[in-house]
């Protein structure tokens, strides 16, 4: 029998390393329970939207008036618990405790309900089809094939992201091994955790405010739930690499083996997502290298950050090893539609390969007001320029323009030779690119120029009190006694004017305050946003997104056509 407390008794020094240890894990869990909080109160949001849709039970997806029903019916369903958490930031907003709870909720929340909103509206499109966006059709009866195919313990495409098909392969198994329920069930579970993921992937970066007005700007402009592994993947990989770099900068101050692990899980994780969707990783190699060389610690610990650079290499080539193979060989891009043939220069706006009327009806891209370039654009620029003038030193502005430029340089290098190659090579895709970079810094302008307001109220405030103070004392020196009785006056006044009524001057707004009208106009521009992106894959027979959901409701799994997936013709 084997006697394990043989260790001698705690002495001053073991005490004080037990006392360390309980209060390092106090600490890791302290830190890791918000976080763990907020991601459990974006996912309930979603999911909250999601179940929400089993109240409607009146629902025609083909009517149209049946479609508007369905959309106030969202809308409600959304805005009631919204609203509600508006108003529980604004009553603890003067309670420490409560009012960091409310924020952590409200601002949690929102980016949940926004993709939670259009995977609702997913689920109303199909109700009543078995087949997913697209029945089985283009990229919907690949996924499908594939699907198949590891049904039967075949391997997928060598130069197609393969974690995606097996999530279908994966989901089918709760559908009795229906690929086709699969796909739809994936679409609608991929474009609900869209809002939660872009969220918790800024929180790395941000604040709960920013973070969440980020998500909430990007879902409804660049989700796309026929395809919604892409869009996940453009939301989560720029933030996570902001991330890493500043990770990579503070290198020096971390021991040699807690780098290597770290950058085998950082290398880890990229590598699983580059497996999921590739696409944005062509764009974003020269903002990530350029990003990489700037922050690398050239002097203060080289080895520290060869040592955390070379680790992340090799974890990220564990997992996409075989995909960088297949597309090393895979054929160039071949397919010519619409925006292959509009002016490359536009990016303000994403069309899928189904416009419908909005070519039909006029030019595309729409005439701008300012030289060609329209008011959204325009703005956008302006708030492009601000943020790098004012936060050109932070890593999250510096990686932004340099992811901006690197894929704003390669759309145009691959377009000009698109005539002379017969080729596309995929620049279109850099739209969804470009403008989210361009987002990301219009919303970092904001944020700067919020801090600098409030920067300069501090100090005017600052200035202000010196003044009178110095004022106070003059007056002392000169008329001891009549400043005296003005001073009580002064510290009389000086309790109502903490309430918020001091008379002489305007009360600053309160940040908590400000707190509140941000998420109320968030909640506004949610219900909007979300409500116009969930309308556009409505089951609709003009050749637009819509489509994708009509013909889900007229085709037949006997129309999947059996035999190998090519891709690009290979």
């Amino acid at each position: 029998m084997t006697t394990i407390a043989a260790e001698p008794e705690a002495g001053p020094r073991s005490a004080g390393r037990i006392r360390a240890s309980n209060e390092l894990w106090s600490r890791a869990l302290t830190a890791g329970r918000w976080p763990l909080y907020e991601a459990a109160v974006a996912f309930a949001a979603a999911a909250w939207m999601l179940v929400s849709t089993k109240t409607i039970k009146v629902f025609a997806p083909l009517d149209r008036v049946s479609q508007v029903s369905g959309l106030a019916a969202l809308q409600f369903r959304f805005l009631v618990p919204a609203l509600a958490l508006v108003v529980f930031l604004l009553l603890a907003r003067r309670t420490e405790k409560y009012r960091l709870l409310a924020a952590r909720t409200a601002f949690a929340a929102l980016p949940g309900f926004t993709s939670g909103f259009l995977a609702a509206g997913v689920n109303l499109a199909l109700r009543g089809a078995n087949l997913p966006l697209n029945g089985t059709s283009g990229d919907a009866g690949d996924m499908e094939r594939w699907a198949i195919m590891l049904q039967h313990g075949q391997m997928t495409h060598p130069g197609y992201p393969p974690l995606y098909p097996r999530i279908v392969w994966f989901v089918a198994k709760f559908s009795h091994d229906n690929v086709f329920l699969g796909l739809k069930h994936t679409e609608i579970l991929t474009t609900a955790v869209l809002g939660p993921l872009t969220y918790l992937a800024w929180r790395f970066v941000v604040s709960r405010p920013w973070a969440c007005v980020l998500a909430v700007v990007y879902v409804p402009t660049l989700a796309e739930p026929y395809k919604a592994y892409e869009p996940l993947v453009l939301a989560i990989v720029i933030p996570i690499v902001i991330a890493f770099l500043r990770y990579l900068q503070t290198s020096p101050t971390k021991g040699l083996v807690h780098l290597a692990i770290a950058g085998l899980a950082w290398g880890l994780l990229v590598g699983e997502i580059f497996i999921l969707f590739a696409g944005p990783f062509y764009w974003a190699a020269f903002g990530v290298a350029l990003g990489a060389a700037v922050m690398f610690p050239w002097r203060t610990g080289w080895r520290h950050g060869a040592t955390l650079l070379g680790a992340t290499v090799v974890g990220f080539l564990i997992p996409s090893y075989h995909l960088i193979d297949g597309l090393l060989h895979e054929a160039p891009d071949p397919y010519f539609f619409f925006g292959t043939s509009q002016d490359p220069a536009y990016t303000f706006v994403y069309l899928t390969d189904m416009p419908g009327n909005a070519i039909r009806n006029g030019t595309w891209p729409p005439t701008g007001e300012l030289g060609g370039v329209g008011v959204f654009g325009a703005i956008v620029l302006v708030l492009t320029g601000v943020a790098i003038w004012l936060g050109m030193r932070r890593t999250p502005v510096l990686l932004t323009a340099g992811l901006l430029t690197g894929g704003w340089l390669m759309r145009f290098y691959l377009a000009s030779h698109e005539y002379r190659d017969q080729l596309v090579r995929y620049w279109p895709r850099t739209t969804t690119f470009s403008l989210y970079c361009f987002l990301i810094l219009a919303v970092f302008a904001v944020k700067l120029i919020g801090e600098r307001a409030q920067e300069f109220l501090a100090e005017h405030r600052k200035l202000t009190a010196t003044v009178r103070q110095q004022a106070a004392a003059a007056k002392a020196e000169s008329e001891p006694e009549t400043a005296a009785q003005e001073s009580d006056a002064e510290g009389e006044a000086l309790v109502p004017a903490q309430r918020g009524r001091r008379s002489g001057g305007r009360v600053p707004v309160p940040f908590q305050t400000g707190m509140v009208g941000l998420a109320f106009a968030l909640t506004l521009f949610t219900g909007m946003s979300a409500s116009a992106a969930t309308d556009k894959i409505m089951p609709k027979n003009d050749g637009s997104e819509g489509q994708l959901a009509w013909h889900a409701h007229f085709d037949s799994p006997a129309n999947l056509v059996q035999g190998i997936t090519k891709v690009n013709g290979k």
